[in-house]
C-alpha cells in the first residue's frame, strides 16, 4: 500500500480550500481590498481588457490632468492589473488637484500596504484620519489597515489552515477488483482482504506556519508543521496517522536583481503511524522556490531528499523492503487570466532507492488544472469571497527496478496512473470555507494484484487562522 498517495489524495481539499482563504505570499493578511467606485466594471475586464482601458485612459489623463474622475479609474485600473507604480504616482498627482482626500489617502495607504513599504503606508492613513469630516466607512478601513501594519511589522508571524471532514471511497483499500490472479503463471483466489472494498473515513488535516523576519532585505526563518489523522470506519489496518516538520531560512532574491522571487532551504523530518503502530519515519532536506515574473504569473517548485526506515509489524510485516532514500521534486506554473479565470501546469518525478530492488521505483508525470471563480449564487454569502470550481486532470508513469519474486520471476512491475478531480469551495465566513471533492482514479498495472480504480468523495470544513 502506497501510504503517501493515501495521504496526498485525503488532503487535496485543502488546495481547493485555499483558493478563498489563501495569504498573500509573504505571510500578511490584507485586510478587505478597497472598492473604487468603479470596482464592479474593472473587475469584470479581463487583463487585455484591462490593459487596453488603462493605455485609453493614460491618453486621455494626459490631455485632461485636472479631470479627477479619470485619474480615479486610470488609478484603479493600473492596480488591477498589479501595476502599483502608476497607480501611486497618479494618485499622489490627484493630492495636488484635491489636497486632503480621505478618500485618495486611504487609497495610497492601501497600495503601499501591498509593496510592504509600511511606513509610507501608516503616513497616509494617519493623514486619512487627521482630515475633518472623514467618512465613516473610511475611518473604519482605515484602523483596519493599521492594525495589519502593527501585525505585518512583528517580526514573529504564525498562521494556519485545519480542515476536517468525511471521505467516501468504492475502493478505499487500493486492492484489485477481481478475486483471480496469476502469480508466477499459476491461478490463485484472493480473499476478501485482499480484494477492493468501500469505505468511509473521517479525518483532520493541519498546516501551522511559523515565519521569523530576520531584517535582512526580506530574509526569513521558517517553519512549517503538517499534520494528518484518518481513521477508517470498517477497514481499521488503514488508520494513519502522519506529521511532517520543515525547518530552514528562506532568502529574498531581490539582491541578485530578481524580483518577486523567494528561495528556501530547510530539513525534513517525519513520522508515519499506520493501523495504529509506528510504520514509518524520515529525516532529509530540500530546496523550495517561488516566483512571480509578472502580476499575472507564477512559478514555484521544490526538490526534496529523504532517508527513510520502515518498522515491519503483524499487519504489514515486509514493510522494511523499503528502506533507503527519495528523491521528489515538482514544479508548478500558475497563469491568471482575469478575475474569473486561472490555470495550472505542473511536472513531478519521483526516484525510490530501497532495501529490496523489486521495490526501488521511478515515476514522472505532469498535469493541468483549471479553476474558475464566481459570485455566490446565495445573496446572503456575496459578501464572503467568490466560489471556486477546480478541475484538474494527471497522469504517472511508474517503473520498478526488477520482479516482485512473489508475484513474477522474469516481468518487472509498470504502472500507468491516471486521475481526474473536481472541487467546489464556498466561503461562508472569511476564514472559512466548505468544500466538496471527487475524484476518480485508475492505476493500469501489469501486476494483477496492483491493478485498481478508485472512486471518492469528499466534504470537508476549512478555517484558517
Amino acid at each position: 500500500m502506497n501510504v503517501r498517495c493515501l495521504v496526498v489524495a485525503a488532503l487535496l481539499g485543502c488546495a481547493t480550500a485555499g483558493t478563498a482563504l489563501a495569504q498573500p505570499a509573504d505571510g500578511v493578511t490584507v485586510p478587505g481590498d478597497v472598492a473604487p467606485a468603479s470596482a464592479p466594471a474593472v473587475s469584470a475586464m479581463s487583463a487585455p481588457e484591462l490593459r487596453a482601458r488603462q493605455s485609453e485612459l493614460l491618453g486621455v489623463m494626459l490631455r485632461d490632468p485636472s479631470n479627477l474622475d479619470v485619474a480615479f479609474e486610470y488609478a484603479t485600473v493600473s492596480a488591477a492589473i498589479g501595476d502599483y507604480e502608476a497607480a501611486i504616482g497618479t494618485f499622489e498627482r490627484m493630492l495636488i488637484y484635491a489636497p486632503g482626500l480621505p478618500r485618495i489617502q486611504l487609497e495610497l495607504g492601501v497600495l503601499y500596504f501591498r509593496l510592504g513599504s509600511y511606513e509610507a503606508a501608516r503616513s497616509y492613513f494617519e493623514a486619512a484620519l487627521a482630515a475633518p469630516d472623514v467618512p465613516a466607512e473610511v475611518e473604519t478601513r482605515v484602523r483596519t489597515f493599521l492594525v495589519a501594519i502593527d501585525e505585518a511589522e512583528d517580526p514573529h508571524k504564525i498562521t494556519a489552515t485545519f480542515m476536517t471532514g468525511l471521505r467516501w471511497q468504492s475502493n478505499a483499500n487500493a486492492g484489485p477488483g477481481a478475486r483471480e490472479v496469476t502469480l508466477n503463471g499459476l491461478t490463485f483466489l484472493l480473499d476478501d482482504t485482499a480484494i477492493g472494498k468501500p469505505d468511509w473515513n473521517a479525518f483532520l488535516a493541519g498546516n501551522v506556519h511559523w515565519a521569523y523576519d530576520l531584517g535582512n532585505q526580506g530574509d526569513l526563518l521558517e517553519a512549517d508543521l503538517l499534520l494528518y489523522a484518518g481513521r477508517y470506519f470498517n477497514e481499521t489496518r488503514l488508520n494513519t496517522s502522519i506529521a511532517e516538520l520543515t525547518f530552514g531560512p528562506s532568502f529574498n532574491l531581490a539582491r541578485f536583481d530578481i524580483d518577486n522571487a523567494r528561495l528556501g532551504i530547510y530539513g525534513i523530518a517525519s513520522g508515519i503511524r499506520l493501523s495504529e503502530a509506528n510504520y514509518s519515519g524520515a529525516l532529509g532536506f530540500g530546496s523550495r522556490f517561488a516566483v512571480q515574473p509578472d502580476p499575472l504569473s507564477s512559478v514555484s517548485g521544490k526538490l526534496e531528499y529523504r532517508r527513510r526506515w520502515y518498522r515491519d509489524t503483524g499487519q504489514y510485516p515486509t514493510v522494511t523492503n523499503r528502506d533507503g532514500y527519495q528523491i521528489s521534486g515538482q514544479t508548478t506554473y500558475t497563469r491568471r487570466f482575469d478575475e474569473r479565470w486561472s490555470a495550472r501546469g505542473f511536472v513531478l518525478g519521483d526516484y525510490e532507492d530501497t532495501a529490496a530492488r523489486f521495490e526501488q521505483s521511478w515515476e514522472l508525470g505532469g498535469g493541468i488544472g483549471v479553476t474558475y471563480r464566481f459570485f455566490s449564487p446565495i445573496a446572503k454569502l456575496r459578501d464572503k469571497g467568490p466560489w471556486a470550481l477546480d478541475l484538474e486532470s494527471g497522469y504517472l508513469r511508474r517503473e520498478f527496478a526488477s520482479p516482485d519474486p512473489a508475484v513474477s520471476a522474469t516481468m518487472a512491475q509498470r504502472d500507468n496512473e491516471f486521475w481526474v478531480r473536481g472541487g467546489l469551495t464556498v466561503p461562508v465566513r472569511e476564514d472559512v470555507a466548505l468544500g466538496l471533492t471527487t475524484e476518480f482514479r485508475r492505476l493500469q498495472s501489469n501486476y494483477a494484484t496492483r491493478d485498481y480504480a478508485n472512486t471518492s468523495v469528499m466534504m470537508n470544513v476549512v478555517k484558517a487562522f
